[in-house]
C-alpha cells in the first residue's frame, strides 16, 4: 500500500473541513442567540428599579378631539377640588385630566381663584373654569354631588380601584393596590382632606370610567346635555393624568407650563392656546366671562381678567402685542364679533392679545 493510499483524498479532506466549519458556525450562532436571550432578561429585570411599572402603551388620537367630545366634570361636597376634563373616545383614545386641588388659576370675569371653589360654581361656570385651566374648550359639562356619586358606585355593585398608595380614609386605611370599595368608602376616600386628593380622585375616576357606567339624568346636579354627558362618562378604559403643577413664589400652586399644554396635546391632539387678557371697559356685569366663552373655543386661554381703568370705553380694542400676533388679534376680533385691532410694537410678556371690552359689545 502506498503513502497516497493511506492519506484521505483531497475531496474527502475538503468535505471534512466544510463539515467542521458548519459545526463551528452552528455553535457560534447558538452562542449569539443565548447572549441575546441573556441580554433581554437583564433588560427586563436589571437596571434601576422604578417605583411602579411602566404604564401600558396608549394610542394618541389621530385627529384633534373636538369640543363636543370633551366634558368638564366636577363633583361637589368635598373640601378639595374634584374636577377634570374627560373625552376623546370618538377620536380613538379616551383620556381624562384631573385639576389639582388648591390650584390658583384665572377665572374669567372674576380674576384669580382657587380650584377648590370650582365645585361652588354653576355648571356653565364650571365649564368655563375647567376649559380655561386646560386651554381647550370643553363643549359640555356635568356636575354631581359626592353622596350621589357614592350612590352610583353602589348601583354598580361597588368599584375595584387600583389605589396607588395607602390612603387614610375615616377610621380605615385603604390600599395600596386593587381594592374593592363601596360607595361609602369612595365618599370617605374623596372627602378626606389630604395633600394627595388629586391622586385619590385620579385612581377612583380611572376605575369609575372603566366600568362604562350607565348614568341617568337624575344622577347629575347640573348638565347642559344629560345624554351626551352620560355617553362621555361611559368611555370605558381611560388614561387618567393629573395636570402638571408647580409652586410659584414659595406658596402659590400654579399649572406648570409648557408641561400642561404638552400633555393636552398628547392626550387630545389640541393646539396650545394663545394667551389673552380681557378687561371690562363698559361696566357690564359678567362681560369678562361672556367674552372668555367666545375666546376659549377660538383657541385662547385667559391669563388676566380684570376691570379696565374706566367703564366709558365706547369701542372694543383688540391689541396685538407685537407684530407677530396680528393674526391672533384678528382671530379674537372675529370670535367676539366687534373690535378695532391695534398693533403694539412692544411685545407683552404676559399675553399675545389684549382685549378691552367697550360699549359696542353686546354678547
Amino acid at each position: 500500500m502506498t503513502d497516497d493510499e493511506l492519506q484521505p483524498s483531497r475531496a474527502a479532506r475538503s468535505a471534512r473541513v466544510e463539515q467542521r466549519w458548519k459545526i463551528q458556525a452552528a455553535v457560534a450562532l447558538g452562542l449569539i442567540a443565548l447572549l441575546i436571550v441573556v441580554a433581554m432578561l437583564a433588560g427586563d429585570h436589571g437596571g434601576t428599579p422604578s417605583a411602579s411599572p411602566a404604564p401600558p402603551p396608549t394610542t394618541a388620537p389621530s385627529v384633534a378631539v373636538q369640543p363636543n367630545d370633551l366634558l368638564a366634570f366636577s363633583i361637589a361636597g368635598a373640601p378639595s377640588a374634584l374636577a377634570a376634563t374627560i373625552g376623546g373616545a370618538d377620536a380613538g383614545a379616551s383620556a381624562a385630566v384631573v385639576v389639582p386641588p388648591d390650584l390658583t388659576f384665572v377665572m374669567p370675569g372674576a380674576g384669580e381663584m382657587s380650584s377648590d371653589r370650582i365645585q361652588d360654581l354653576p355648571g356653565d361656570q364650571v365649564q368655563l373654569a375647567v376649559s380655561n385651566i386646560g386651554g381647550a374648550w370643553d363643549g359640555h359639562y356635568a356636575t354631581m354631588d359626592l353622596d350621589r356619586f357614592g350612590g352610583v358606585v353602589d348601583r354598580l355593585g361597588g368599584l375595584t380601584v387600583d389605589l396607588s398608595d395607602a390612603y387614610p380614609a375615616g377610621a380605615e386605611v385603604l390600599g395600596p393596590g386593587p381594592t374593592r370599595l363601596s360607595g361609602a368608602q369612595v365618599v370617605s376616600l374623596l372627602h378626606t382632606r389630604s395633600d394627595d386628593t388629586a391622586s385619590r380622585f385620579a385612581d377612583v375616576l380611572r376605575a369609575f370610567l372603566a366600568t362604562s357606567p350607565t348614568m341617568s339624568p337624575t344622577d347629575f346636579a347640573s348638565t347642559d346635555d344629560p345624554q351626551t354627558a352620560a355617553t362621555l362618562l361611559a368611555a370605558g378604559e381611560t388614561r387618567v393624568e393629573i395636570m402638571p403643577s408647580e409652586v410659584v413664589g414659595g406658596s402659590v400652586l400654579s399649572v406648570a407650563q409648557p408641561d400642561l399644554d404638552g400633555l393636552m396635546t398628547e392626550l387630545f391632539a389640541t393646539t396650545p392656546p394663545q394667551r389673552a387678557e380681557v378687561r371690562n371697559g363698559n361696566g357690564s356685569p359678567g362681560v369678562g366671562g361672556e367674552v372668555a366663552a367666545q375666546l376659549i373655543p377660538a383657541g385662547f386661554r385667559i391669563v388676566l381678567s380684570e376691570n379696565a381703568d374706566t367703564f366709558d370705553h365706547a369701542t372694543t380694542d383688540v391689541v396685538a402685542n407685537g407684530t407677530d400676533n396680528e393674526a391672533a388679534a384678528a382671530t379674537a376680533r372675529d370670535a367676539i364679533g366687534v373690535g378695532k385691532i391695534v398693533v403694539s410694537q412692544i411685545s407683552s410678556g404676559l399675553a399675545d392679545v389684549s382685549v378691552t371690552v367697550g360699549q359696542d359689545y353686546h354678547g
